[in-house]
């Protein structure tokens, strides 16, 4: 689900985009571009599956964000590869997956943790589950502005349990990036992005805001929507 947040045209406010004006501050509620349901496909093997769910080659849409990928794959798919200019963003769903990189930093990524790799004038690296683990998980590409290129590398790995929570009624928001309501998340960038997961009861609902600039999407990873619950 991708939630489209640039500057719209006066006919997508035409087309169902609303201003609130809230406390003298003026909201907008922008409905949803589109609802994605890609498949899954094989991968560089065919014990590795693979569904694209923010394929590149869209930037008006999905800038920056150059790519989202869902993997399936187990020991041996993937050898040391290289990223330069961008950031990966790694959240495992199920499975274990090692990593080291030439800088000497090496772990383990563990189920709802998200190792948050910033590989500016360049780095090499290898993720892998160890062997007769097959590893499901998220990997993000954050596109750098120009001026931003060429940092130095670095590695964050974001333990879930250290990070801040907001709770509300019938709602957790653990926040990986940026903040939701008044909880911050620690985690620096480059390029300001926000990465929630968010944990509803059934029938619960839960509202986030963004700035007006942002380009927006939403995985469902457990559950199903309400009929009406997305225009």
């Amino acid at each position: 689900m991708l939630f489209k947040t640039r500057e719209p045209s006066r006919e997508q406010w035409r087309r169902g985009h609303e201003l609130v004006n809230i406390m003298n501050v003026t909201i907008l509620q922008r409905t949803v571009a589109r609802i994605d349901r890609p498949t899954v496909q094989r991968g560089m093997t065919p014990e590795h599956r693979v569904r694209p769910l923010i394929p590149s080659g869209d930037p008006e849409s999905t800038d920056p964000f150059l790519l989202l990928m869902e993997d399936w794959f187990p020991r041996g798919v993937f050898d040391r590869h290289p990223h330069r200019g961008m950031e990966t963003v790694t959240y495992v769903i199920d499975g274990r997956l090692d990593h080291y990189d030439n800088y000497g930093n090496k772990g383990s990524i563990l189920p709802g943790n998200v190792q948050w790799m910033t590989a500016g004038r360049g780095i090499i690296h290898l993720e892998q589950p160890p062997d007769g683990v097959t590893v499901h998980s998220l990997q993000l590409w954050v596109n750098f502005p120009v001026a931003d290129k060429m940092v130095e590398p670095r590695t964050q790995n974001l333990v879930a349990a250290d990070l801040p929570l907001r709770r509300e009624h019938g709602a957790e928001i653990r926040v990986f990036s940026g903040k939701s309501g008044d909880v911050i998340a620690p985690t620096k960038n480059y390029t300001p992005v926000t990465m929630l997961e968010v944990q509803l009861e059934r029938g619960a609902h839960n509202q986030q805001e963004l700035p007006a600039g942002y380009n927006a999407f939403l995985v469902v990873l457990e559950g199903c929507r309400k009929k009406d619950s997305f225009p």
